[in-house]
């Protein structure tokens, strides 16, 4: 099966006069299979938004850098052919405040070479699926800040790329455009689109994504898919919560935020003998895998 996407040792280092060049990515390889939905996590200045920009042609990469290529397209030396198969939707959110939703909507298919004929009937259906479609007359300036998101994920599928990238799609927005986002994700993935999606939100990795890469300063630090990578890190832990917290603990366990964990050997012996200890000051127990959550903390804070 060829890849949706083959990144090659991927540098960019940014140069200016009166300051040391910073490397904000540095070799970076991953290469993703088609049909995935794949996550691409790191916290803030990890070097995620410059790769994607070197992706999409966006950032021109270090000479050192190898093949960027889009189902075997070069981005460098095909970028016609390689942009006709990508779409992205940036994490800053642009619009064109002089034109309506459907005029911009217009503009962006025939930069994409949507035929003519199709457009309209395109521009609807990407507005349905995003809740957009009663503002096809309306100035785009006019639209709220979870709107404008929509329209720029509207922007970026209307020539039906083979290949779309997410960059944190859902910063800002709403609990209930979040879950809409997410079930617009898993249909277009369900039609054939591979794709790539940033996120701090951890819950999205976990709830999305089958696998993941997960850079800090600019390197890759942990990829692979996503169950086995949280098999690696977890531990048998119980984790209980306690109606009054400030009591004497057993040897071993450590309070996380609001609850508890005890790292057991025997589950039975032990869950037993914290049952036994707290007595009825427990709330809830149960026992646990690790979290992606916990996993990204302990990648990005160096502790793996």
């Amino acid at each position: 099966m060829q890849a949706a996407l083959r990144v090659d040792k991927a540098s960019k280092t940014y140069r200016s006069s009166n300051r040391q060049p910073f490397k904000a990515v540095n070799q970076v390889s991953l290469e993703i299979q088609s049909g995935q939905i794949y996550g691409l996590l790191g916290p803030n200045g990890a070097g995620k938004s410059t790769l994607i920009g070197m992706i999409s042609g966006a950032a021109k990469p270090d000479p050192e850098t190898g093949a960027i290529e889009i189902f075997g397209h070069s981005v460098i030396n095909d970028r016609e052919a390689a942009k006709r198969l990508l779409g992205i939707v940036p994490q800053e959110i642009v619009v064109e405040p002089a034109f309506t939703v459907e005029e911009v909507l217009y503009y962006f298919s025939g930069m994409y070479g949507v035929p003519s004929r199709e457009r309209g009937p395109r521009i609807k259906a990407a507005l349905d699926s995003l809740g957009l479609l009663d503002k096809l007359n309306e100035k785009a300036r006019t639209l709220s800040g979870g709107m404008k998101r929509r329209l720029m994920i509207a922007k970026a599928i209307l020539h039906q790329p083979k290949l779309l990238i997410l960059d944190e799609p859902t910063a800002g927005v709403d609990v209930a455009l979040r879950q809409r986002i997410w079930e617009l994700v898993r249909e277009l993935n369900r039609s054939g689109t591979t794709i790539i999606f940033t996120t701090h939100y951890l819950e999205e990795a976990e709830q999305l994504c089958e696998s993941m890469t997960v850079i800090n300063k600019g390197q890759v630090i942990k990829q692979g898919r996503v169950r086995d990578i949280q098999q690696e890190f977890s531990q048998n832990l119980i984790s209980f919560e306690l109606f009054d917290r400030d009591v004497e603990h057993l040897p071993g366990v450590r309070a996380i935020g609001t609850m508890f964990e005890y790292v057991y050997s025997d589950l039975s012996v032990d869950m037993s003998r914290i049952l036994a200890h707290y007595s009825g000051n427990i709330k809830t127990i149960h026992n646990e895998s690790a979290s992606l959550e916990k996993v990204f903390l302990e990648l990005t804070e160096g502790k793996a």
